[in-house]
């Protein structure tokens, strides 16, 4: 709270020498419109109709993209659309040079009037112009239309076309070789996502397939439990629901989603492998506004009121689903469930000071007891298990002369996570576990002319856990095992913490064509018996020896701290960090007719990584005790990713995702063995197309099977009366994955104050069989496939009123 106080007291009584100029930002202006002209026999339209248009204006005046932001009519809308290719700007300027933006156009549609512009750039109020070329008037009484003159520093060109339906591939931040962002409200028709933005990470280069959709990802070869979500640079457990569900976030509140495949930037940490960094914000609205959606499997609703003329937003949203409503007709015994919800406002404090509080949270329950039973249960028959998590942020944004700023955020939270196992006659089974998180967050970004940059900052996370358990009591030291039938199970209860302060710096240097980026960060952890500190370089190098290409390369350390449930007594409370190292290489191609083409290679060397044992071993009192996880793992991963993509332009776009790799790891005294989530090949095709008010997508995905442990035989084991199987090493593999997946939306309007659409989504349209996994006969003489997801689809509809 004190960091709080002190920024306050910042905006106000901050003494500096006078700074220099600040760059001169000049919005876009209109040249040259066409003007429309309805059909014969159209419908006559309102006094001061209007279309709201959001338009990507190249650097040489060209409109490069067109979006309807407040449609008027589908056949209007289309001739406004199809105007804006024969309009011409003067482009927004930079201190004189012509960069690229993105404008709010008001096509206001007349008998006697050509198209008015009204237009902004970031941070600037931009009044109306009195006399637009070729006759344009301003609007009468419209309320401004903001928007934002798009700067990439020194005059290059920043991509904000979009990846898929309109999330981008940006030129990545110093200190991020690769970053693919994804803006929250789009992204809502790419096929196979019900509509979910977020859920599109899914296929990016660099991410291997999860079984069933589940929501986590492996990333670059490395275990999923090493790619970390983060919101407003937060950690969080998860970032989507169960059973393919949507994300825990409505992504009207995600105002950008960075997925970083490896090679984060400094102020991030805590993760060995990759990133997915969500931010968030109140939604832009001029006035009062709800949603509301509602498809086969879930409802959900948000509404947003503007406060203070606007100098404050107030938002909310919820979710829930009823699965609980459907599966009984597919699955008997079955019962899943999931709810989320989400408020949040957002204040400007001074003219340099901005607020906000975002208190979110999700729950999930997935109850198998009915079937786990098969109708021959009791009362203390159960299986299932469940995680929730709950989040208050509040953050403080301070912004100083010269560009640079101050950023001060802070968190509390909890999460509870339980699996239950009870059945007759065999063990009752149990663990929870709850943790409590408090962190802060203080940045400081600080420009040095145009050719340094300064960052620095710090990172405090406090977790407090409390793990409860019942589980099978092992042999105690030199005892033979005891027989199954006569297991036991013992309660335990542990409660670590886990601190860690982690200061970074960062300093990026601008030689065009070249651009180096160096940082450092140190996490200092302390959890268990355990008191370390890891020191981890960075660096990144972009050269850019033409307009059309970037070279681009970069090597760094990674750390991560323990698991609970791996640094309890009985597993090793010793236990050190795992670690990675990190390096890439690639280019940046930008090619005629709106495509991009990324490719670069990857290497990362993973060390320190936990393993699983069951050892005896000797403590520094000469103790004899048994250690379950060692921090001696060791692996590696390898390959190649392309992204070749077409923007969207006109209604269409597309792209091609492909990776080959290699996920490796190390066994004492033996050659590598793959990693059971290798996947050789992964390849995702999509494409999307709108035209008058219709949009149809199509994605496919071809994916290698994971590794597979054939069975070769089984033997009997007389004392637990179970067969226990006699399994190779990870010689074959399962069949390879495929999957067609089709969207079709339609738009409408109703009145002035209504529009929506309606949707059909489907995944595996063809009905695939993919095979998941084996499932092997009591004696293992015989085995089925277990399939994935089955064809699935939903209708839906949504309704936006403002």
């Amino acid at each position: 709270m004190a960091w709080a106080l002190a920024l306050v007291g910042a905006s106000t009584a901050i003494a500096q020498p006078p700074p220099e100029s600040p760059p001169t930002l000049t919005p876009p202006r209109l040249i040259e419109a066409p003007s429309i002209e309805l059909p014969e026999g159209a419908e006559p339209l309102p006094p001061d109709a209007a279309v709201d248009l959001e338009l990507t204006i190249a650097a040489d005046g060209s409109v490069n993209e067109a979006r309807v932001v407040t449609p008027l009519r589908d056949d209007v809308d289309g001739l406004a659309l199809e105007a804006t290719r024969a309009m011409s700007f003067e482009p927004a300027r930079r201190d004189g040079t012509p960069i690229p933006s993105r404008i709010r156009f008001r096509f206001r549609v007349t008998t006697t009037t050509a198209p008015l512009q009204d237009a902004g750039t970031r941070g600037h109020e931009i009044p109306s112009p009195e006399d637009d070329a070729q006759g344009a008037t301003p609007a009468d009484e419209a309320a401004p239309v903001r928007g934002d003159a798009i700067d990439g520093g020194g005059g290059e060109v920043v991509d904000e076309e979009g990846f898929g339906a309109r999330a981008v591939v940006e030129r990545p931040e110093p200190g991020a070789v690769t970053r693919v962002t994804l803006e929250g409200e789009e992204l809502t028709t790419v096929p196979g996502t019900f509509g979910e933005p977020l859920r599109v990470v899914a296929t990016l280069p660099g991410v291997s397939r999860t079984p069933f959709g589940l929501g986590y990802f492996f990333v670059r070869g490395a275990a999923f439990d090493t790619t970390g979500f983060m919101v407003d640079g937060f950690p969080v457990p998860i970032l989507y629901h169960l059973g393919a569900g949507p994300a825990v976030l409505s992504s009207r509140l995600v105002t950008r989603l960075d997925f970083y495949p490896g090679g984060y930037p400094e102020r991030y940490g805590r993760f060995a492998a990759g990133l997915i960094a969500l931010e968030t914000g109140a939604p832009e609205v001029q006035s009062a506004h709800a949603e509301a959606e509602v498809d086969l499997f879930r409802a959900s609703a948000l509404a947003v009121v503007p406060i203070e003329g606007g100098r404050g937003v107030v938002t909310g949203a919820f979710r829930r689903s009823y699965y609980e409503l459907l599966l009984p007709l597919l699955v008997d015994g079955v019962d899943l469930a999931f709810t989320d919800w989400q408020a949040r406002i957002d204040y400007r404090l001074t003219e340099h000071l901005d607020a906000s509080l975002f208190w979110f949270g999700s729950q999930d329950t997935l109850d198998s007891t009915e079937a786990a039973g098969a109708g021959v249960g009791d009362e203390t028959t159960r299986s299932g298990f469940g995680y929730g998590f709950q989040r208050l942020i509040g953050k403080l944004a301070l912004r100083l002369p010269d560009d640079a700023r101050v950023t001060w955020s802070g968190t509390v939270g909890v999460d509870d996570t339980f699996v239950v196992r009870n059945e007759p006659g065999g063990l009752d089974l149990r663990a929870e576990i709850d943790g409590t998180y408090l962190g802060q967050r203080l940045e400081a970004v600080v420009p040095h002319g145009e050719l340094l940059q300064t960052t620095a900052g710090v990172d405090v996370l406090v977790t407090l856990y409390r793990a409860r358990s019942t589980i099978p009591t092992p042999p105690g030291l030199g005892e033979y095992p005891r027989p199954l039938i006569d297991s036991q199970t013992s309660e335990i209860e542990i409660r670590p913490v886990m601190a860690s302060a982690s200061p970074y710096l960062e300093e990026v240097l601008h030689l065009d064509p070249f651009e180096v980026t160096a940082g450092l960060r140190v996490d200092t952890m302390r959890y268990a018996e355990v008191w370390t500190a890891t020191v981890d370089p960075r660096a990144v190098v972009r050269y850019r020896p033409l307009e059309a290409l970037t070279i681009k390369a970069a090597t760094g350390l990674f750390a991560q701290p323990p698991q609970p449930f791996q640094i309890a007594p009985f597993a090793n409370p010793h236990l050190g960090p795992q670690r990675s190292w990190q390096s890439s290489a690639g280019v940046e191609i930008t090619l005629p007719h709106s495509v991009d083409v990324q490719s670069q290679l990857f290497y990362s060397y993973m060390f320190q990584l936990p393993r699983t044992g069951n050892e005896l071993t000797v403590d520094a009192e000469g103790n004899i005790q048994r250690q379950v996880f060692f921090d001696d793992g060791e692996g590696r991963a390898y390959g190649w990713e392309l992204l070749v993509r077409r923007r969207a332009q006109h209604g269409f776009y597309g792209w091609l995702s492909y990776t080959l790799s290699w996920s490796e790891r190390f066994l004492e005294d033996s050659d590598p063995v793959p990693f059971f989530f290798d996947q050789r090949h992964t390849l995702n095709l999509a494409v999307s197309y709108a035209v008058s008010g219709w949009r149809f997508g199509a994605r496919l995905t071809l994916a290698s099977g994971r590794p597979d442990r054939p069975v070769l035989g089984a033997e009997y084991d007389a004392d637990g009366d179970f067969y226990r199987a006699n399994r190779g090493g990870l010689t074959g593999r399962l069949p390879t994955f495929h999957q067609l997946d089709l969207r079709i939306d339609r738009d409408f309007t109703l009145g002035d104050h209504l529009r929506g659409s309606v949707y059909i989504d489907a995944i595996n349209v063809y009905n695939a069989s993919n095979t998941e996994a084996r499932i092997y006969q009591f004696d293992f003489e015989k085995s089925t496939p277990l399939s994935g997801l089955p064809i699935l689809a939903t209708l839906g509809v949504r309704l936006e009123y403002e």
